[in-house]
């Protein structure tokens, strides 16, 4: 079965720790649980709400309706009546395609990483085009996917000093994650091309264009 730990993080906060690194196996047992979690538990009144991180499942809660102790019995229950093996069935089976206008004025970063790394723009774009990602959870900001399965051949660092202002669509890369800037915002990603995608509107159900757990493939347009 796998090991995992149940601590309390605050007076209404759960955390179900599945590992401590950032890797598909341990993301895709996280992803498991949070569809187990949200058929189970989600519609409890004492539950405020359930999502991932990279490693871990976290649960808010009512703390004055459930206390922790006896929500992490409730927890531990469920895990024990679901435990499994993930394999590559778990692997969904629709990719969601994001077209993206690499370079120039809509990839900044990209002549930079490219003289850096020893590698062609070209070889850089076709790179990132080619892996499948998974998106391992949505954060900082509504919509923003962190990416995980970048080729360790274009991993980069961050910006020594981030910008004030990234356009909303800019696909970025910071170490060894890529990800997608939803909203116009500060960030310290090297910016290598941009789509039109909206990854998150207000007016729609769900809100965000691609959803946690599942992978993406990025275009060339």
């Amino acid at each position: 079965m796998q090991s995992y730990k149940i601590n309390s993080h605050g007076d209404s906060t759960l955390a179900i720790n599945f590992g401590s690194g950032i890797d598909e196996n341990t993301n895709n047992i996280v992803h498991f649980y949070i569809n187990i979690f949200e058929k189970n538990i989600i519609h409890e009144a004492y539950i405020l709400d359930v999502y991932p991180t990279y490693n871990s499942v976290i649960i808010d809660y009512d703390f004055t309706q459930i206390e922790f102790l006896k929500l992490k019995k409730k927890i531990a229950k469920i895990i024990l009546q679901n435990k499994i093996k993930l394999n590559n069935n778990n692997i969904l089976e629709e990719i969601i395609e994001i077209p993206v206008n690499y370079g120039g004025k809509f990839g900044p970063d990209l002549y930079k990483m490219s003289q850096s790394l020893s590698l062609s723009e070209d070889e850089i774009i076709s790179i990132h085009s080619t892996n499948n990602y998974k998106v391992f959870m949505i954060g900082f900001m509504p919509g923003f996917p962190y990416l995980g399965g970048l080729d360790p051949r274009i991993s980069f660092p961050r910006l020594t000093e981030p910008r004030l202002s990234i356009p909303p669509g800019s696909v970025g890369i910071a170490g060894n994650q890529t990800g997608i800037y939803p909203f116009s915002s500060p960030g310290g990603w090297n910016i290598i091309g941009k789509t039109d995608i909206r990854l998150f509107d207000i007016n729609k159900i769900p809100p965000n264009f691609v959803k946690s757990g599942t992978y993406l493939r990025f275009v060339v347009k």
